[in-house]
């Protein structure tokens, strides 16, 4: 079962970083290896990230790996204590539901990273934290988790919202995680990438939060630009 309490620590751990490490190293190796001449022209910073930067990220991204880890045994405490609104058959509320739960999910969670980014920008002892993120002033994937430990556990405060208070299915919670990981490693690419429906005007881009990078009063969304708009932040 998802939830089974005796879940062994390591096993989280390899499950959080090999997710992590896959979606990442594909696409650092197409576009800092493989294909890294061939798509030079959309690199929007030529240089390449030098090897301190590099190590610093894989550093403090495996401390916030640890740290999600560790997490899911307060989700456990959570769904064990009947805080959650987690349920297992899907038929309980429908597939509809439960692909519009993930959109749901998102959602919310671009509403929190907004305010929470920003707040973490205007107040000084928390910026003090979210400063680490930005030691990684040319952005690759690797950029994505490079989280101060401080910064991650706020990362996490996403969690108890969406579980108090919608109903959702193991599968979906597990999609949305890694929905996170990728639109996190898209936006950190480094490079100026369209996907399809990540051309829309509404997406937050690559380009979008490299400018964030440089000049970090603008663009504080995740996976869209409507709050930054609506706020003003938009650039």
């Amino acid at each position: 079962m998802f939830l089974y309490k005796d879940y062994n620590l390591l096993v989280m751990v390899a499950i959080f970083v090999l997710r992590f490490c896959l979606i990442a190293g594909i696409a650092y190796f197409i576009f800092y290896v493989w294909k890294r001449k061939e798509f030079i022209h959309l690199k929007l910073n030529q240089k390449q990230p030098d090897f301190i930067q590099l190590k610093t990220e894989l550093l403090y991204s495996a401390i916030t790996l640890l740290i999600y880890s560790i997490s899911f045994y307060l989700l456990i405490y959570w769904y064990q204590k009947g805080y959650t609104q987690i349920y297992f058959k899907i038929g309980t509320f429908g597939y509809a539901y439960f692909f519009l739960s993930i959109l749901m999910m998102v959602l919310i969670h671009d509403a929190y990273f907004y305010w929470s980014h920003k707040l973490m920008h205007q107040l000084p002892f928390l910026f003090r934290f979210h400063k680490i993120h930005h030691f990684s002033h040319n952005p690759n994937p690797w950029s994505a988790f490079s989280f101060h430990p401080v910064e991650a556990i706020i990362s996490l405060g996403i969690m108890p919202i969406i579980l108090f208070t919608l109903p959702v299915h193991p599968y979906a919670l597990i999609v949305f995680s890694t929905v996170v990981v990728v639109y996190n490693v898209y936006i950190h690419l480094g490079y100026n990438i369209k996907f399809l429906f990540m051309g829309s005007a509404l997406r937050n881009t690559a380009q979008n939060h490299d400018l964030h990078h440089r000049v970090s009063k603008y663009n504080y969304g995740l996976y869209f630009s409507f709050w930054d708009r609506i706020m003003k932040t938009y650039k």
